[in-house]
């Protein structure tokens, strides 16, 4: 009789537990999902139009339907092509089917497993259609372990794709996964694609050979900032144009923006490209991320090629690698939150832009006021008109807002070096592209005269340079130009020596007290 109770008994706490434990699962796997899907709703670039969560008892669904953000489409509109803009302002359903018994992934016992499937409005699905055929473009696969950690899978389909104009595409996939901690604490990722290709007809070509990602990120003090490192790697790029491509580089607007000083367009570097192929081979981006004192970050990032070849000239190595020190978090933070607002904003590109720099004035103020170190730990490229090589720093010490209100309040809390090692030939080359506009001649297209103002150039760079090296503001050696510039309370020094104005007076005198970024034009303007 007591084998028969025990028996009955052990019976009805497994058939409790078959019960009972998918139940318990699905709601712990429900948990896990809601913490994701709330990451997905605060990321600015998405709207959520819908969300519910139906559960069952070894199976629920869960069911998003979102779309980008209208508005920062719309200030997107003139970067995006019309017919890729129409796509992405359809809605996508996302809808996961959450399996929550303990052997949904196998043998090993698991939270769930979530297979996510997209429906697609009509019009994109027909757009889809013409690449991928029937295969499913996106697929994802979410293994959450028992204690809240998981695994993402990621796969985008490959394809090939032609058109009678000439227009062929060849896209090799994209592969990827995505581990992470539990309520994604703590995660990495990584993602590969071995090529993507595309020969534009008649307009040229372009080739990506073997792009890669790995990065880890995790939470700050403050859990809205994220920490961590990335390493993105691309194996070689190819760019092919056949047409002429016209630039004139707005540099003076760019200054102009951040400062509002009136420099003047001869700095604008501008001309005409002609058709031609450029090559880059390994390419490197990597960045971190961290906050060694509680409150503050430090951030660094890498970017370097081994050679980039355009046309007969060959560039590289080039190697950049900067950082920035002691910065305060809560205002990065803030001033990240203010910027995603303003593009999701409709406002036209001037009010655009002054709003961001009312954010960094405003809330990014305590970035500068809590004593940052900017640094160019180095700057090193190779060019076939010889080698330029750069490093130094910026701080800034005890700024206080009433500081921006003056120029000389600020330069008096700055302190910055750069340390300069440049070709003499790249100088002089470089003199010639950025004066040569200035100098008219009756006939444009006459090489000898384009010859002769060339040779111009070059002898007066080389007086000015013979004479700073005369007054000792500069070294040569082995056709190279080293200098040092130093600026700290409110003076300059080149290669150790005080550098003098034309006019012998202070760098700095003559401003008004008005706000720093708007100096009288006639102080810096090249007109």
């Amino acid at each position: 009789m007591k084998k028969m109770l025990l028996g009955s008994t052990t019976a009805v706490l497994v058939a409790a537990a078959g019960v009972g434990t998918p139940h318990y699962l699905g709601t712990q796997a429900k948990q896990s999902l809601e913490i994701q899907h709330r990451i997905l709703a605060e990321t600015f670039l998405f709207e959520v139009v819908s969300h519910e969560y139906e559960q069952g008892w070894l199976e629920s669904t869960e069911k998003t339907v979102l779309r980008f953000h209208p508005q920062v489409l719309s200030n997107l509109g003139k970067q995006l092509p019309d017919n890729l803009r129409a796509v992405l302002s359809k809605p996508i359903t996302m809808i996961n089917h959450v399996h929550h018994h303990p052997f949904a992934d196998g043998a090993k016992p698991v939270r769930a497993v979530v297979e996510t499937e997209f429906v697609y409005d009509d019009e994109v699905q027909k757009t889809l259609a013409r690449f991928f055929g029937e295969q499913k473009p996106l697929r994802i696969r979410n293994v959450i372990a028992l204690d809240g950690s998981g695994a993402m899978e990621i796969q985008i389909a490959p394809f090939e794709y032609e058109e009678l104009s000439g227009i062929k595409l060849d896209w090799r996939g994209l592969s990827g996964q995505v581990k992470y901690a539990n309520a994604f604490a703590h995660y990495t990722t990584e993602f590969k694609a071995p090529l993507f290709k595309a020969v534009l007809a008649d307009k040229g070509s372009l080739q990506l050979e073997n792009w890669q990602l790995v990065s880890e990120s995790y939470s700050a003090s403050n859990p809205q900032i994220a920490l961590g490192s990335s390493q993105t790697q691309l194996a070689r790029a190819e760019f092919v144009w056949k047409d002429k491509v016209n630039y004139n580089l707005k540099i003076n607007e760019l200054i102009n923006m951040v400062s509002d000083l009136q420099i003047g367009a001869f700095i604008n570097p501008n001309g005409t490209v002609t058709p031609d192929k450029i090559v880059v081979e390994n390419v490197q981006y990597n960045t971190k991320t961290s906050e060694p004192t509680q409150g503050f970050i430090n951030s660094e990032g890498q970017f370097r090629f081994d050679k980039l070849h355009y046309g007969a000239d060959t560039y590289g190595p080039l190697n950049i690698y900067i950082a920035a020190e002691h910065l305060h978090a809560d205002s990065l933070n803030a001033l990240k939150k203010r910027w995603q607002a303003i593009t999701a904003q409709a406002l036209p590109e001037e009010k655009q832009r002054e709003a961001a720099l009312a954010a960094v004035r405003q809330e990014g103020l305590g970035i500068f006021t809590n004593n940052p170190v900017f640094q160019v730990r180095e700057f090193d490229l190779t060019t076939p008109n010889g080698r330029f090589r750069a490093t130094g720093s910026l701080q800034l010490n005890q700024l206080v807002q009433s500081d921006l209100n003056s120029l000389p309040a600020f330069m008096a809390k700055l302190k910055a070096q750069l340390n300069l090692d440049v070709s003499q030939k790249l100088i002089e080359n470089f003199a010639v592209q950025q004066t040569r506009s200035l100098f008219t001649v009756e006939d444009p297209t006459n090489q000898q005269e384009q010859q002769e103002i060339a040779d111009t150039i070059r002898v007066l760079t080389r007086q000015t340079l013979d004479t700073m090296t005369q007054e000792g503001y500069i070294t040569r050696e082995n056709g190279m130009v080293q200098t040092q510039l130093n600026i700290a309370d409110n003076r300059i020094q080149l290669n150790g020596k005080a550098f003098q104005a034309p006019s012998d007076e202070d760098l700095f005198a003559g401003l008004e007290d008005g706000p720093a970024s708007a100096p009288h034009a006639s102080a810096a303007s090249g007109h």
